[in-house]
């Protein structure tokens, strides 16, 4: 008996042998055998996959490394993930700190945070065995009918010199606004990885985001796929704003090059990144309808020159003139008189305000007000806003059709 079982002996059956239970042996032990070769085939596969990388590539059965290619190993200077692993323990624990990197925090688990967020792209920065600061860019991805197993992939970008953009401690803005060869870069490796970005638009005020993919970045220009309400934002502002997490600042797309609906994709050039963006508006700012009045008094002197709202908030009123009154400056308080209308209706809006800012065009200025409304004197303004919006939404799915 014990030389069977040093044979590989599966099981033993009591004679005489029934014909039923020999066959439903025969068949568990072919499945048995046909397991384990698979098992072997699959291994020896995936161990020639990984190793075909350049880049860096991980297995992981939850939160363990079960095998690493050998880009990975040499990187460690270890022979095995298992030497890895009692040398470093938790891969998380390499990851340095940085502003917009991933790395292990108090409340936040490195691993936690990838696992709920499959196929997202992060960015992490290791050091390597001579003291050198490296950038990677790690995505996580599950495998399909393997419950638990997921695969790490580490792209080193650290010659892109991204470092500074996500670290504000280490970086001028305008060093960054200047720096459009590593913008394009940057969506270069988005685009590698096919990381989903957001395009944010807006219409008469309404803000309208969607997903997009990135499908082309060459001659400094981007192309993205995206849906087709999105496209009509982009349409009518001709621009949009390209906004993610795997970037340090959001992209501004100032300049629609062409647009296809039939393909569902949208091009455009002159990119840069900006400080500050529409998306964190605090307040609903509206383009108002094109049959509004608006008067303009300073020192009880009215304004006769051409004037027009721009958009209006519950805060402040941009506005269009073609020239600027005597003695307006910042600061300068004023009167404004509005009168709007909303589904025919008109509402009449009085109210003192203080001159903020002003930008000259070629042929106007454009002008921004700070309501300085008195107590419980807002109501037809927040009556207006709520309704012009409301207004603007019906607008906008009314181009779905066409």
């Amino acid at each position: 008996m014990y030389q069977a079982i040093e044979l590989g002996a599966f099981r033993f059956l009591k004679k005489p042998v029934n014909l039923s239970e020999l066959t439903e042996i025969l068949y568990a032990a072919v499945t048995a055998i046909k397991e384990e070769e698979d098992a072997r085939v699959f291994d020896a596969h995936i161990r020639n996959i990984f190793n075909y990388q350049s880049s860096m590539v991980l297995m992981m059965v939850k939160e363990k490394p079960i095998l690493a290619n050998q880009a990975m190993l040499n990187f460690f200077e270890v022979k095995d993930i298992a030497e890895a692993m009692q040398l470093h323990g938790d891969f998380g624990n390499l990851f340095l700190e940085h502003d917009g990197f991933l790395y292990n925090q108090a409340d936040k688990n490195w691993f936690e945070e990838i696992s709920k967020n499959p196929q997202k792209l992060y960015h992490i920065k290791l050091i390597d065995k001579n003291g050198n600061f490296l950038h990677f860019t790690l995505k996580y991805q599950t495998i399909p009918e393997k419950n638990d197993y997921g695969i790490l992939s580490f792209d080193d970008i650290t010659e892109l010199n991204l470092l500074k953009l996500f670290d504000k401690k280490q970086s001028k803005y305008d060093e960054n606004i200047q720096d459009a060869k590593a913008l394009f870069k940057l969506l270069e490796v988005l685009h590698r990885n096919n990381a989903k970005v957001h395009l944010h638009n807006f219409y008469k005020g309404l803000s309208i985001t969607n997903d997009a993919i990135i499908t082309n970045v060459a001659d400094e220009k981007v192309t993205l796929k995206t849906n087709y309400l999105q496209q009509k934002a982009v349409q009518f502002e001709h621009k949009s704003l390209i906004v993610s997490d795997a970037l340090p600042f959001i992209i501004s797309c100032e300049k629609l090059v062409r647009m296809n609906f039939e393909q569902q994709n949208v091009e455009f050039t002159n990119l840069h990144f900006i400080a500050t963006s529409p998306t964190t508006r605090k307040t609903v700012r509206v383009i108002p309808e094109e049959n509004h009045t608006v008067s303009l008094f300073i020192e009880e002197r009215k304004f006769h020159g051409d004037m027009k709202i721009l958009d209006i908030s519950l805060d402040a009123i941009k506005v269009e003139l073609n020239a600027l009154p005597a003695g307006l400056k910042e600061e300068s308080e004023v009167i404004l008189d509005m009168v709007l209308s909303v589904d025919k209706q008109n509402i009449i809006i009085n109210t003192k305000a203080i001159m903020l800012r002003k930008d000259e065009n070629k042929r106007s200025f454009n002008v921004v007000f700070v309501f300085k409304f008195e107590a419980n004197k807002k109501s037809n303004l927040v009556k207006y806003i709520t309704n012009r919006q409301m207004s603007i939404i019906r607008e906008f799915k009314g181009l779905q059709n066409g």
